[in-house]
């Protein structure tokens, strides 16, 4: 394997998708200790690639993704120097954007038509799997390009700044610092189908508050109907019970990271705050209905529900159906989770 000064691994698009390319990533750092070790990645992912890979420096990548960016990447790309590319993306246009960027060794797996783009170009099969984890397509193909393979353990590090972002923050939202803290992440960037109903959500932060416990709902702008949905789910609650904080599009990516990092315990769809949370060590309890659990389970502790029938995983965005592989699993089930783990 070639030496390297300057190395840019091109990371996944989506949140849960970096998180699961952790271990790969950490492998490259690993092999080539002397040199620089940058990831690019959206620039709304950036923050967060030091929490995975303390080492590794980022490339924010401005603006949206895709053959429309391919040029304004490339400018970014030529301006780092780089002498090698990884590319955990499968993408026509993550490859073009290194050629136009002249770096002159480009690595990464022969998909959509982008082999002739590549100075090594691996084939899909060609690259030894030991399990169906997506985490581990991207650990067969570092192994592939003649790195050690990487265990798929995580050793992400929250740092200082993200704990005491979150803590102020739920400080100043009216948790005591003492009290059993649940983060419940209600809402999925895929789709609909994803979600876990908002109304069993709120069951559970019902039994979590009646037991003493604070619970914080977490998300994105995009998931404040979920959110507003938990809301409306909600029973008084019981006499001594504290209440819920909401958070929902108030925190950055890295003081989300933080709250989930300091809970006592998560509650998430399949989703990206699953897998940070998880990779923080917060014990993480998942409902995956449509989605392949032995795909993108969390690479941390975890509990995974689900509830088997015929159309599971449909792997589609909305439910034609009665949404029955996510109304079939518990609020009991879920709680009884939460407290084993």
């Amino acid at each position: 394997m070639s030496d390297a000064r300057r190395v840019l691994v091109r990371g996944p698009n989506w949140l849960g998708d970096l998180v699961m390319a952790a271990p790969a990533i950490r492998a490259i750092g690993d092999a080539w200790p002397g040199a620089a070790v940058d990831v690019a990645v959206p620039a709304g992912l950036a923050p967060i690639v030091g929490v995975l890979e303390p080492r590794a420096g980022v490339l924010p990548l401005a603006g949206r993704t895709g053959v429309g960016a391919v040029w304004r990447h490339a400018a970014q790309v030529a301006a780092g120097g780089y002498d090698h590319a990884i590319l955990l993306t499968n993408s026509f246009a993550s490859a073009l954007a290194m050629r136009q960027a002249g770096v002159p060794e480009r690595w990464g797996y022969r998909r959509d038509g982008r082999g002739w783009l590549l100075t090594r170009a691996i084939r899909p099969r060609d690259a030894r799997r030991s399990t169906t984890h997506h985490a581990d397509y991207y650990a067969a193909l570092v192994e592939a390009l003649g790195f050690p393979r990487p265990s798929l353990d995580l050793q992400a590090a929250l740092p200082t700044a993200a704990r005491d972002e979150a803590v102020s923050l739920l400080r100043e939202a009216g948790w005591d610092g003492d009290a059993p803290l649940l983060a419940c992440a209600p809402g999925a960037a895929y789709g609909a189908a994803k979600q876990w109903p908002p109304r069993l959500v709120a069951r559970v932060a019902d039994a979590w508050r009646a037991d003493g416990g604070v619970v914080v709902l977490v998300g994105a702008a995009a998931d404040r109907p979920a959110a507003e949905a938990v809301k409306g789910g909600l029973v008084s609650p019981a006499p001594g019970a504290t209440g819920l904080i909401d958070l929902t599009a108030r925190t950055s990516l890295l003081a989300l990271a933080g709250v989930l990092g300091v809970a006592s315990r998560v509650l998430a769809n399949d989703s990206g705050a699953m897998h940070v949370a998880a990779a923080l060590g917060t014990p993480t309890v998942s409902v995956f209905g449509p989605t392949r659990e032995w795909a993108t389970s969390p690479l941390g502790p975890h509990r995974i529900l689900t509830h088997e029938v015929w159309c599971r995983p449909c792997m589609l965005r909305e439910c034609p159906l009665d949404h029955r592989c996510m109304t079939g699993v518990s609020p009991d089930r879920v709680i009884a989770a939460l407290k084993e783990l």
